[in-house]
């Protein structure tokens, strides 16, 4: 009997191993791309802005420089270099250097009823986490949320309303789940499994943001993403959940600064 059960467990484990492993064989990036694409990042981003504030430097228009007279323009170009580096450095990592496709990255067809029911729950749970987390931040340690670089922007008033809408949820969701999620992701589980994918892939989508005081809620809502980029194996619903929390977001935003216009 004994031999019988080992032997029945001999052929188990290569199945579900081989069944990791083609689960995974889409995935043709590696770990040095990864690292090379943040490095590469960081190195250009760094580099636009020591050579920004140099130049601001010696033309000595320092106090003519900030959140207050940025204008669509000028904040397209910002937030253009940002996205056609990150998109950038997918595409030629995964798609042009290892040959992936797009449905590879995760950009493929998953149920609409599903997505929408999956995205409910998330949101439900998203926005339990930050209430609970606002809570104990004000009401515990007495330290109070400081304003985001969207709500100085939307209080200037420089940039136009509907352009802000659409960048944080539109074009922000698509390209953050397809470099988080659909490249570093998958790529980092490939590399060291599911758990280490999601934990680093999440504290690099915080960090990402560079606010430390939503570090945490911006953590553990990277974590909900992945999870459900891992179950569904498609970005569809996690960029759907990901434009609905931050369309809500910045609506309920325009509401207290007065933007949203009611007859």
């Amino acid at each position: 009997m004994d031999e019988l059960k080992r032997s029945k467990l001999k052929r188990i484990i290569p199945l579900e191993e081989k069944g990791n492993e083609d689960e995974l064989r889409h995935i043709k990036w590696t770990l040095r791309d990864i690292l090379f694409s943040l490095l590469f990042l960081i190195a250009v981003l760094a580099a636009v802005y020591f050579g920004t504030a140099k130049i601001v430097s010696v033309l000595k228009i320092a106090e003519r420089i900030n959140s207050s007279n940025i204008t669509n323009f000028s904040f397209l170009i910002l937030y253009g270099i940002q996205v056609l580096l990150m998109v950038g450095v997918v595409w030629f990592f995964a798609i042009y250097w290892r040959r992936a496709s797009f449905k590879d990255l995760g950009l493929k067809y998953y149920s609409i009823i599903k997505t929408i029911w999956y995205s409910f729950l998330a949101l439900l749970l998203i926005i339990l986490i930050n209430f609970a987390y606002v809570f104990i931040m004000t009401r515990v340690f007495n330290i109070a949320p400081s304003a985001s670089k969207i709500e100085e922007l939307a209080k200037n008033k420089n940039v136009s309303s509907t352009m802000l809408m659409i960048v944080v949820s539109v074009v922000a969701p698509v390209c953050e789940e397809i470099f988080f999620r659909g490249f570093l992701f998958q790529g980092f589980r490939k590399k060291w499994g599911t758990f280490a994918g999601i934990l680093i892939s999440s504290f690099l989508f915080a960090a990402a943001h560079l606010d430390l005081y939503n570090f945490l809620p911006l953590m553990a809502i990277g974590w909900i993403l992945a999870y459900i980029f891992f179950k569904t194996k498609s970005l569809f619903p996690v960029i759907f959940l990901h434009a609905t929390y931050n369309l809500l977001m910045i609506l309920v935003l325009f509401s207290q600064l007065n933007l949203i216009r009611t007859k």
